[in-house]
């Protein structure tokens, strides 16, 4: 399945993305990636990812979550990352990068983060 990612604001500061699809390499991974940074490069503080809908990550998905959540730490914001499946959890179980994202088992307690 195509990568899907659909925006959701919440608030000013706030921004949260629904994810459908396989995060794998690939330009769809960049388009959407890139459609997430622009958004939070306009005053997000809180990048909130519902990953859900996310059948499949590789390192290049992997990557790009390591790389949004190293720019919103920078601009002083975090990202979080809300009911990932078995699969994507046991890729980021894999790769220890578990103890490095934050990850809510649903979008009311990443809201209330």
């Amino acid at each position: 399945m195509i990568l899907e990612a659909v925006y959701q604001p919440v608030d000013l500061t706030t921004a949260v993305f629904r994810l459908t699809g396989r995060m794998t390499f690939g330009a769809r991974l960049h388009e959407v990636e890139s459609k997430i940074s622009e958004v939070a490069n306009h005053g997000i503080h809180k990048l909130i990812l519902d990953l859900s809908g996310i059948e499949y990550l590789d390192s290049a998905g992997l990557g790009v979550l390591i790389l949004l959540n190293a720019n919103m730490k920078v601009r002083g914001g975090h990202l979080r990352l809300v009911a990932p499946g078995a699969k994507v959890l046991e890729v980021l179980k894999m790769t220890h990068t578990d103890s490095i994202l934050k990850i809510d088992r649903n979008l009311e307690a990443a809201l209330a983060s």
